[in-house]
């Protein structure tokens, strides 16, 4: 099972992200606490697509592309921004993180939420492929 959507390089894409997803998981079943996790994701990435990925003003299209096996979804999110692999960045120590200004909490989100991470930059494009196993169907 695959579903792909396209949205517009606009955080105002959020809401409809979400409607997706919420329409998705009553398609497949996907528990409400793994859904959440995963809407976490796919906001976080997204809203950094939007925020840091774009040296232009120009309106991108950013393609996400949802699969599901027995136990496990996959999230891929591709791009035209700036090359940015997740997998290499490394947040600053944060000793108290609500009173930090210092970005990166999304990303350590993202990476305590997902079960795989994997980037590739392909024909001018970001690949990002984040796993979530179903810890419900185990």
């Amino acid at each position: 099972m695959v579903q792909a959507y396209q949205y517009k390089s606009i955080i105002q894409e959020v809401p409809r992200i979400r409607q997706d997803l919420h329409d998705l998981s009553a398609l497949w079943a996907i528990p409400v606490s793994e859904l959440n996790q995963i809407r976490v994701i796919t906001e976080e990435l997204f809203s950094n697509i939007v925020r840091f990925a774009y040296e232009d003003e120009a309106e991108h299209l950013i393609e996400i592309q949802l699969s599901k096996s027995k136990d496990e979804i996959t999230l891929e999110i591709i791009d035209d921004g700036i090359p940015f692999d997740p997998e290499t960045y490394q947040a600053g120590s944060v000793s108290d993180p609500a009173a930090s200004d210092a970005g990166g909490m999304g990303l350590t989100l993202v990476k305590t939420f997902s079960d795989g991470i994997s980037y590739s930059r392909t024909a001018h494009k970001n690949h990002l492929v984040i796993s979530k196993r179903l810890k419900s169907h185990l």
